[in-house]
């Protein structure tokens, strides 16, 4: 991560990670997902995907399939957060 922010600076940026697989999620009822949604994207000073809206900060989004929603919040506590926004539907 620190080459990837040293290079964007202050400027909005964004960059995404693909996995093969969500992990196992017991405590909410979830095995293991597919690669179909798995994926993060952080986003370097916006809080939006599109890079419209600024931030002095960062934004981690956590892709999921909609009938497995309960997989973000187990995530982000996985790594002592939570979850800020509400679930978005993909456009695709």
């Amino acid at each position: 991560m620190e080459p990837f922010l040293k290079a964007v600076g202050d400027s909005p940026a964004t960059v995404r990670w693909d996995f093969n697989a969500w992990p196992e999620a017991p405590e909410v009822g979830l095995g293991v997902g597919g690669t179909r949604g798995a994926f993060v994207t952080l986003c370097a000073h916006a809080r939006d995907l599109d890079l419209e809206e600024p931030a002095a900060d960062y934004t981690v989004f956590v892709h999921v399939k909609q009938v497995e929603a309960e997989r973000a919040p187990w995530l982000a506590a996985q790594v002592g957060l939570r979850v800020i926004g509400d679930l978005v539907m993909a456009p695709y």
